[in-house]
């Protein structure tokens, strides 16, 4: 009972955020420029093509500035699409240019916000992709997350397995140029030089891990704080 009473609460306080920001600006959804969407049959599914599997609360702000706020909200990352919710409930792929979006929700008990940009170029980085971001400022730690979608037939079997497979490409961007790191202390320093030794004694005295994204974004936030 416990357990259910804080989750309640939890997602109230998330759902409240995204009220507060509403109150400020909010277009209704059936404004947009959308398309039906074609359902996955995620039932017998390994995996999952979207960031978050249920609908969450988030937030869209276009390229031309429009700004829609507290709408319903999933993220296929099979087709790098968001799915949105209108007014009247219908499920809808969104076809207007995004330049940011953010989605709130409830992992392990605690409020998750995530939010991803478009807009940056260089080192393969796809046309209108979506990259998350990991830490902003001066300089930005972005996270691209590919998923494809593999059906494999046992042998001797009419048994057909689908899965989704992810992979995940990193960048440190400044402006809108993005160049691709590994997660390594010498892929990290070499994006960003200018306060290699700073740098060097933050990751020695936090005893940070560069194989975590947690870690990385807090190496990119410290070198934005120097």
């Amino acid at each position: 009972m416990k357990a259910l009473v804080l989750r309640f609460g939890l997602m109230m306080l998330v759902g409240c955020c995204f009220s507060l920001q509403a109150s400020a600006q909010f277009t209704h959804t059936n404004d947009m420029e959308a398309r039906p969407v074609h359902e996955y049959n995620t039932i017998t599914m390994i995996g999952s093509p979207y960031v978050y599997k249920d609908w969450a609360k988030g937030s869209l702000t276009l390229k031309n500035g429009t700004v829609y706020q507290g709408i319903d909200l999933m993220y296929d990352q099979v087709k790098d699409a968001i799915i949105f919710k209108t007014k009247n409930g219908d499920v809808k792929e969104l076809l207007e240019p995004v330049q940011e979006f953010k989605i709130g929700y409830i992992e392990n008990n605690q409020p998750v916000e995530r939010t991803f940009r478009s807009g940056y170029s260089g080192d393969g980085v796809p046309a209108k992709a979506f990259m998350e971001v990991l830490a902003d400022g001066q300089v930005v730690l972005l996270k691209r997350t590919s998923k494809k979608i593999f059906d494999r037939k046992h042998y001797s079997s009419a048994t057909i397995d689908r899965e989704v497979q992810e992979s995940d490409d990193y960048y440190i961007a400044v402006g809108d140029k993005a160049v691709k790191v590994k997660k390594s202390k010498s892929s990290l320093l070499a994006a960003i030089p200018d306060k290699k030794d700073y740098l060097e004694t933050y990751i020695k005295s936090n005893a940070l891990n560069l194989r975590d994204d947690s870690d990385m974004a807090k190496l990119v936030a410290y070198y934005n704080s120097l």
